[in-house]
């Protein structure tokens, strides 16, 4: 639990000098390195700075990327994306992204080019550095999924070796994959406890080779390492859905939860996030407001869909006739749907961090959450939540923390056990011919809803209601895995992006908002085909919001890297 001071200590002691870009690192001084990789403590010190990489940030943003959650300021280069507004020319996010995925790579290289110096037992020393790969390997898992091509730097690097041409994302994946197999046959079985809680463990480096060769469409390699941790490993469902993203989840108070099997470890006073403030806040503008269109993805109790939506545009399937649609008001998007909805945003009749909500009054703060507040309707003031969308993430959401700046120690989930089941799950489906089994159902998708008291998933139902397989499999994942960081990675690995991202920003619908609120809070933007209030415009709507896809399924080259090393190139489209 000591770790953030390790940090640093280390941070002071041997990387005070270097820059944060990534094409301007130097080696650390020489005589620094000869004297200080000697001892555990030592290794065990400098590990601790490698785990940074499992920054919150960098967890959290492919959610908005992937337009399950919206960026509050729609300006932002965050929102930009999931809209296909950015350009070859922004700095933000892609030279950020570019420098925040290097800077742990660096502080890994640095790790692993000395750690074989200490005077400690290999089998020891090897157990450090195998945690410090599954790291590296993550940052490049990100840099692979979002660019590509991108420089493959396995040491700390000088001035005449920085500026290098980008490799091809197949090599840089199977270095990946060597070095996560390598990873595995070092690392232990037992899940850390005690002074290791956090650390990465032999299952750690399997679920992340799982996923990056799910990825990568390996889908042999993915099924069969997802099934060696389904088999024989002690991780596990836990029993609450809900407490994966509350303090009552966290592993290192509860050893119950067998479910988090990476995750990056916060302490109070120690090492904090601000992710209460990001969702629900009693005092400003939200910056991760839940989407609508995350909000329609939910199933019904019955397991019918409330309404076809983007999922079936244009198809003729069985909707739930338990939902009452088209909605009139906010009551009815949570009734009679996946309890996972009320577990996953905020909904009426829940206790409530958000000060003055959108009922009549503009100024007084209410213990029960009843409906949305947008500014425009509530006097411009700061008094309350002010969302865009109507809709307040709860995961990750802590009531007693919101309006406290930066004082969040929730835990954040890298992988949990639910991904390795639906890594299983995809995986088989595409080596079976795009089909599944009832039992292999039962066994991945239908353990998640039975841990939540949700109807399972029936083949023949499916079939009956005109439901597709494929996309119920790519359903359950953006339910279940909601706030994992994997959303976006999803939708490009599906080739779904004309689907999914692109389209307008929306709320609830006209006839919900004049019904409760009494007023339409974006009444110059008019509404979507599907009666939903529009707060940023589509293409089809005469906005800007769009998905090319011969060029938005990768990020491009950020600008200012390209005018530092012209060697890197650009991605296509984005010339």
């Amino acid at each position: 639990m000591n770790y953030i001071k390790y940090s640093l200590i280390l941070a002071l002691l041997l990387f005070s000098a270097c820059d944060d870009e990534f094409l301007d690192k130097y080696p650390l001084d020489s005589v620094t390195h000869e004297t200080y990789w000697e001892t555990e403590s030592q290794l065990r010190a400098a590990l601790y700075p490698c785990y940074e990489g499992l920054d919150y940030e960098l967890l959290i943003y492919p959610s908005v990327f992937g337009g399950d959650v919206v960026w509050g300021n729609l300006n932002s280069g965050l929102a930009k994306i999931p809209g296909g507004r950015h350009t070859a020319l922004d700095g933000f996010p892609f030279t950020s992204f570019w420098s925040w995925l290097y800077a742990p790579i660096f502080t890994c290289n640095n790790f692993l080019d000395h750690y074989d110096k200490a005077n400690v037992d290999q089998d020891t020393k090897d157990i450090y550095a195998a945690e410090v790969k599954v790291i590296r390997a993550l940052q490049y898992f990100w840099l692979t999924s979002y660019w590509g091509d991108v420089p493959l730097v396995d040491k700390v690097i000088n001035a005449s070796e920085a500026y290098m041409p980008r490799t091809p994302k197949e090599e840089v994946v199977q270095f990946i994959m060597d070095d996560l197999d390598w990873a595995a046959s070092k690392l232990g079985n037992d899940i850390p406890s005690g002074n290791n809680v956090g650390r990465i463990n032999r299952w750690g480096a399997l679920a992340l080779k799982a996923r990056v060769a799910l990825q990568n469409e390996m889908w042999e390699v993915a099924a069969n390492t997802a099934k060696e941790i389904m088999d024989n490993s002690p991780y596990e469902l836990y029993s609450s859905y809900r407490d994966m993203y509350k303090l009552a989840g966290n592993a290192e108070t509860n050893p119950a939860n067998r479910e988090a099997i990476i995750y990056s470890l916060f302490v109070d006073n120690l090492r904090t996030n601000n992710l209460s403030n990001y969702t629900c806040t009693p005092v400003d503008y939200i910056r991760l407001n839940a989407s609508k269109r995350l909000v329609d993805a939910f199933l019904c109790t019955d397991g019918k869909p409330a309404k076809a939506g983007l999922e079936y545009y244009g198809q003729t399937v069985t909707t739930s006739d338990l939902y009452n649609y088209p909605e009139e008001h906010y009551t009815d998007y949570f009734e009679n749907r996946d309890p996972r909805l009320q577990m996953t945003v905020y909904s009426p009749g829940d206790e409530w961090p958000g000060g003055d909500d959108g009922d009549a009054d503009t100024d007084t703060d209410n213990d029960i959450y009843q409906l949305p507040r947008f500014a425009v309707l509530q006097n411009n003031n700061r008094l309350g939540a002010n969302g865009l969308t109507g809709f307040y993430l709860k995961k990750y959401n802590s009531i007693e923390l919101a309006g406290l700046y930066n004082r969040d120690h929730n835990n954040i989930n890298v992988i949990r056990y639910p991904e390795i089941l639906l890594i299983y799950a995809e995986a088989l489906f595409n080596i079976q011919g795009e089909t599944l089994t009832q039992a292999q159902i039962d066994m991945t998708v239908n353990q998640l809803r039975e841990r939540v008291g949700m109807h399972p998933m029936i083949l023949e139902e499916l079939d009956a209601w005109g439901l597709d397989l494929e996309t119920e499999l790519h359903r359950e994942r953006r339910v279940e895995l909601s706030m994992d960081g994997m959303r976006y990675f999803d939708v490009l690995r599906w080739k779904e992006g004309e689907v999914h991202l692109g389209k307008a920003m929306v709320g609830p619908s006209l006839e919900v908002c004049m019904n409760d609120l009494g007023a339409n809070p974006y009444p110059d933007n008019g509404t979507d085909e599907f009666g939903d209030i529009i707060y940023e415009k589509s293409v089809a709507e005469g906005g800007l919001d769009n998905f090319d896809p011969t060029k938005h399924y990768l990020w491009p080259v950020p600008y200012a890297e390209r005018i530092k090393n012209p060697d890197l190139g650009q991605n296509p489209g984005w010339e």
